[in-house]
Order: structure tokens, then C-alpha cells, then sequence
């Protein structure tokens, strides 16, 4: 069981986190924070002041300003006096936690709740004091967001509450979260290991369905092929007949660029994961003869597979480990580089164009939910 927070500590992070609101709000940050709005905020919905509270907690500790800095880490950098120990602790604010939780108890001044995403325990203070408590008995439900103050942790931002009877709305924002962030999921890592074996499992899935993790179908024929799939997994998981699975149980929706594509590879890696790579044939057909790079389509869908972000270097990597030495000439004709040479440069080179893949760690890319969350989807 976590050691509780010195009281002293608990009120200094108040008190920074009323500087860090005043800061915040410098005529400075006004037009980054309006393009939050835009981006974050229907404009056709009333925008409330508790859902403005929620979007400028959001700009204050995670938003990254035009410099890739955020508001908390300038705030800290403005304030060389803080501490060692209250600048860890600020800068840990961008990490936040949110909810819904299930509350378990009272204990004295902290609540301690139940997180429905990541199943894991919370010990939560407020530094409005623990009357904001009052209207959150045990089993009743609290959204909020929450950053740690040493072992324990302090609600940032407004919350609400949910009665016990409200659980469904509590479970369907969980379940909403678990399968749109599952990074929010991984914090548990028990979670983020049961993932990966999910993964390995699924991937062996389409293994056995497809023949190979690489598959090349045309764009027109994905959907249907993966609603195949998804019946075969699914009759596999329920132990019944594939037969027995109707067609329409899934609605497997794909991008325009995917859909129209002549060739699409299906590509199920060990860690990446389940993708899609439209015009695979052309990049492909230039990866075995790149003479073809002479001609404009063969060129252009073969330098997106390196420029365009979406696209992960998985598939640049398992093309040019056919052929090294035809990889390098690839790549020396699409930069204009007569010295380049895939086994020496290729990782430096995929850095450069792919930089969001090499800074994060690898994730699966299945997110399991709790027995909770899962017999709630079952009954809904």
C-alpha cells in the first residue's frame, strides 16, 4: 500500500497548480489556445464552462506549443527557484490520468477509486479540501483528471459524478477510451502484457486465414476479405462453425485511398501490427527493378511510402531486406544520392523521415478491456 502524501507536499502542489492556472492564462496563449478550441470543440455545441475548464487543463499540461514545449514546462522553466523535487513533480503533470473511476472508500482526507480503463487503484486528494468528497459515496463513479503528487495523486480540473444506478454511462465512456486510447489501457502492465499476447494470438489468426503475414489483394477486395477474416476469428474464439457468423456482424470501413488503390498489401507484423499499404504493387515492382523510378506513378507512391507520416517504416524495411543492395540504389535515385547505401544508412534515413515511430515504444495494436468493461459490451 502507497505511503501517504506529506500534507506539506500536498499543499505546495496546490499552490503551484493556482500559479501554473495564472501563468497560463498570459495574453500570449490566447491564439494557441483558440486553435485548441478549433480542433478539440464542436463549434455547433455550446461550449459550457465546465467543458472549457476540461480544455484548458488539457492546453495547460499536454497541449505542445508552436516551440514543442508545453505551457507546464514553460511555466517551469520561467521559475528557476522551484525545487529539484517540484520541478519533477510539475513536469510529471503532463502525464494525466483520466477517469472514469469507481469509487471504493473514503480514507480521511483521499478517495480511493478504481480506474475502468487500466483496473488500477488510485489514492486522489483535491486541493479544494475534502468536502468536494460529500457527493461521491462508495460505488458512485467520478470523471476527472488526475496528476500525481508523489504517491498519491490530486484531481486537476472540474469533475462530475455519476450515481451507482449511471454505472452504464460510466462503462460505455470506458469502453469508448479503452478501444480509441489504448495507451490509456497500457498503464497497467499486466494490461499491456495480456495486449501482446493478444496480438500474437490474432496474428497467428490471420496466418492460418491468409497463408502469410503479407498479403496483396486489390483495394476493392480488403473489405470483404477482412469481414472473412473476422468471422474465422471470431467462429475460432466462440468455438462455433464460421458458417455460422453472418456477414453483416462487422462493418469493416477503410479510407478512400485504400478502397480505389489497384493493389493494397495486408501486412500483420509481430509488433506493428495489423496495416494497411495502398499501391504496395507499384513500391514494390520499383523495390525489384528500379528502373521503373523513370516512370512518374512508380516514383511518387514510392517516395510517399517514405515522406507521408502514416505510412510506418515496417514496410520500407521488409522491402529493402529482399534486396539490400537493389534497396540502395532505390533510395539513391529518389534523394539524389550517389553514395547512399541501405544497410550502412537505411535506419538513419527511416529516423529522419519517420521520427514519431523511432521516439515511441512499440505498442500493440489490440487494447483489452476488463471483465467488467467486457461483459457490458456482451450485454449491450
Amino acid at each position: 500500500m502507497p505511503t501517504a502524501v506529506d500534507d506539506d507536499l500536498f499543499d505546495r502542489a496546490g499552490e503551484l497548480k493556482q500559479q501554473l492556472v495564472a501563468f497560463s492564462q498570459q495574453r500570449r496563449y490566447d491564439r494557441a489556445f483558440d486553435d485548441v478550441l478549433e480542433d478539440q470543440h464542436d463549434g455547433r455545441v455550446p461550449l459550457d464552462e465546465h467543458t472549457l475548464m476540461i480544455l484548458w487543463d488539457y492546453f495547460v499540461l499536454e497541449h505542445r506549443l508552436p516551440d514543442g514545449r508545453t505551457v507546464v514546462e514553460q511555466f517551469v522553466a520561467a521559475h528557476p527557484e522551484l525545487s529539484e523535487q517540484e520541478q519533477r513533480m510539475l513536469l510529471g503533470w503532463r502525464d494525466v490520468v483520466q477517469g472514469p473511476f469507481e469509487v471504493q472508500r473514503r480514507d480521511g482526507a483521499t478517495l480511493v477509486v478504481v480506474n475502468l480503463v487500466d483496473d488500477l487503484t488510485y489514492r486522489v486528494r483535491s486541493n479544494m479540501g475534502p468536502s468536494v468528497f460529500r457527493r461521491t459515496p462508495r460505488r458512485s463513479f467520478l470523471l476527472a483528471r488526475l496528476v500525481a503528487v508523489g504517491e498519491e495523486w490530486m484531481i486537476s480540473g472540474p469533475m462530475s459524478v455519476w450515481r451507482a444506478q449511471e454505472r452504464d454511462v460510466a462503462y460505455e465512456m470506458a469502453l469508448e477510451m479503452s478501444l480509441r486510447v489504448p495507451e490509456a489501457v497500457y498503464r497497467n502492465p499486466e494490461k499491456l502484457a495480456q495486449a501482446w499476447e493478444l496480438q500474437r494470438q490474432d496474428r497467428d489468426r490471420f496466418v492460418r486465414f491468409f497463408g502469410s503475414d503479407l498479403v496483396v489483394v486489390t483495394g476493392d477486395q480488403v473489405a470483404d476479405r477482412m469481414t472473412g477474416f473476422y468471422a474465422f476469428c471470431r467462429a475460432e474464439v466462440s468455438g462455433t462453425s464460421s458458417s455460422t457468423v453472418a456477414a453483416d456482424d462487422a462493418v469493416f470501413e477503410l479510407p478512400p485511398d485504400v478502397v480505389d488503390a489497384e493493389t493494397v498489401a495486408m501486412i500483420y507484423d509481430e509488433v506493428d501490427g495489423l496495416g494497411f499499404y495502398a499501391e504496395f504493387g507499384l513500391v514494390e515492382a520499383a523495390f525489384a527493378d528500379p528502373d521503373l523510378l523513370r516512370r512518374r506513378r512508380y516514383r511518387e507512391h514510392t517516395l510517399a511510402y517514405l515522406q507521408d507520416d502514416s505510412v510506418g517504416p515496417l514496410v520500407l524495411r521488409r522491402l529493402a531486406a529482399r534486396d539490400p543492395e537493389r534497396a540502395s540504389v532505390v533510395f539513391r535515385r529518389l534523394l539524389k544520392k550517389p553514395r547512399f547505401d541501405w544497410t550502412r544508412d537505411g535506419e538513419v534515413l527511416l529516423r529522419a523521415y519517420k521520427p514519431e515511430y523511432s521516439r515511441r515504444a512499440p505498442r500493440p495494436r489490440v487494447s483489452p478491456v476488463s471483465e467488467r468493461l467486457a461483459a457490458y459490451a456482451g450485454r449491450r
